[in-house]
């Protein structure tokens, strides 16, 4: 924490311009994270400050006495970056009002209107008064202080509620078919940036989410179908001239899926394939000959055996070799998807549906017909990068890592994730806090043998004749040099005086002593 109210890291690299967005202290919040908990300080005012011979102020007269309070100077003065502070104080005072207007209608004796407010809602003027002078005076110091190691404590604050955590712990996310990994094996998946991780699922919204219908054509659309789920056989026929492949697709099946598959469009991902697989030699091998239609069915096709240059010795083979090929081929939906689930939930007491995506491949999901892509989420970090970008990266980081402790009944400041989000993403890529990471985080030499495999370090910075700086925290207390955070993040000036003898020599002291010595 740098006295500008920015977050860098020793080589003066902004990892945050503000600290978790509002320069708070997470050490000194009182309620769900925020700086005044207001109803708990309003019982205080009302039994500090009685003032049982001053007139309540009641509803326009209170709005009043706030807005002209929040435009003095003491409040104006921490914009912008008080503004969700201002705007809970507003927001507090309007519900004080409606409860006065709630009490009052439901009272019928004006006498009794007084006693029914003075426990709920009552406020005087020196009352607001001092409410707002104790509210601004917390806010005031819960200002995170220049030179807090708010890395270190962070770390802290994120990793010893880890050993709280059971180490091996499958959740079902809604549905008790598809589990998801929680725990501390799921947090060294997001700390490290894992490329690949246990569980990828997309949770993706749906246009229409309250007809189970539409849901089911949905699904089948994105579901991973091959060729062998969807037919009846894959049979050979030998003939006296002649041998092929028999397939019959299975029409009620596909039906009561949902699925829209034919002949004709199976015969087209048999030759064509799906982009962005690779698809084994022997389909390859066919060309549109060999793949035809029955005459006046949708259902019945034939794959004749491509014929080979060495002769017929082969064909057994390739035959057999398309048998096992055949049943593997994609005909609908994205091929990195393993599987989706519907699964509802009751919202307004109306049913809603979403699906559940086990796999890769955020963009194709977001991209199908059906799908409201701007609520669509997965639980892959560095997949939301390549899709959405770094911005989109770094708040899915801190609400993965909530999400886990939530999960646990554990719950950590927001402005903790959000650094660590920012140390993973300053850079503008997602980098894992491994040996790879670190080392594109940072050029300290002595910082990144302190970390993992020392002498690799050492002896690369030796044969390039690298130099360091020592001005991390490591590199500090390897050398033994006091570390710069907190007292030792400033320089100090000190006058020089000392007691000038004017017949040895008139001017002693030279002219930049006099202005100060510059001690470190």
């Amino acid at each position: 924490m740098r006295y500008d109210n920015s977050v860098r890291n020793s080589e003066n690299t902004i990892v945050q311009f503000t600290y978790g967005d509002d320069s708070l202290d997470p050490e000194k919040m009182e309620n769900n994270d925020r700086p005044v908990q207001f109803d708990r300080l309003r019982l205080h005012i009302s039994q500090v400050y009685p003032c049982s011979g001053e007139p309540s102020l009641l509803k326009d007269d209170l709005l009043e006495k706030i807005q002209s309070s929040l435009s003095e100077d003491r409040f104006q003065r921490i914009l912008p970056r008080g503004k969700i502070f201002l705007n809970e104080i507003e927001s507090f005072f309007k519900d004080i009002v409606d409860k006065q207007i709630d009490t009052i209608e439901s009272c019928d004796e004006d006498e009794l209107v007084e006693q029914r407010i003075w426990n709920s809602c009552r406020f005087t003027e020196t009352q607001v008064d001092e409410f707002l002078k104790l509210a601004i005076t917390k806010y005031n110091k819960a200002i995170v202080e220049p030179g807090e190691a708010v890395g270190a404590i962070g770390a802290q604050s994120i990793s010893e509620p880890g050993t709280q955590m059971t180490l091996k712990t499958f959740h079902f996310a809604g549905v008790s078919s598809m589990n998801v990994t929680l725990g501390v094996p799921r947090l060294k998946e997001i700390i490290n940036a894992s490329k690949n991780i246990s569980t990828p699922i997309i949770t993706a919204k749906l246009v229409q989410d309250d007809n189970k219908v539409g849901a089911r054509i949905v699904k089948a659309g994105i579901e991973k179908t091959t060729l062998g789920e969807v037919s009846t056989y894959i049979k050979e026929v030998y003939s006296g001239d002649d041998c092929y492949l028999s397939i019959q697709l299975d029409m009620d099946a596909i039906d009561q899926l949902r699925l829209n598959i034919d002949a004709v469009s199976v015969r087209r991902s048999i030759l064509k394939g799906v982009r962005g697989v690779t698809r084994p030699p022997v389909l390859r091998s066919l060309s549109e000959m060999h793949v035809l239609i029955k005459r006046g069915s949708k259902s019945k096709l034939r794959v004749y055996v491509p014929s080979n240059s060495k002769g017929g010795s082969l064909t057994y083979f390739t035959m057999q070799a398309l048998k096992v090929a055949l049943p593997k081929v994609i005909v609908q939906g994205i091929s990195t998807v393993n599987r989706a689930v519907i699964n509802e939930e009751n919202k307004d007491g109306g049913t809603q549906y979403h699906l559940l995506v086990e796999g890769y491949g955020l963009s194709e999901v977001m991209g199908s017909p059906g799908i409201d892509g701007r609520h669509t989420t997965t639980n892959h970090i560095i997949e939301v990068e390549q899709t959405l970008g770094v911005e989109a990266a770094r708040t899915s980081i801190s609400s993965e890592i909530s999400y886990i402790m939530n999960a646990y009944g554990i719950g950590i400041d927001s402005r903790h994730l959000l650094l660590l989000s920012d140390v993973m993403t300053f850079k503008g890529e997602v980098l894992g806090i491994t040996r790879f990471g670190v080392a594109k985080m940072r050029e300290s030499v002595l910082m990144l043998a302190s970390f993992e495999k020392t002498t690799d370090h050492l002896f690369d910075a030796a044969v390039h004749g690298r130099a360091d700086a020592i001005d991390g925290v490591s590199e500090c207390i390897i050398m033994g040099v006091p570390v710069p955070i907190g007292t030792g993040l400033f320089k100090l000036l000190k006058r020089a005086t000392r007691p000038v003898n004017p017949t040895r020599n008139p001017n002693p002291v030279p002219s930049i002593v006099k202005k100060g010595l510059l001690l470190s």
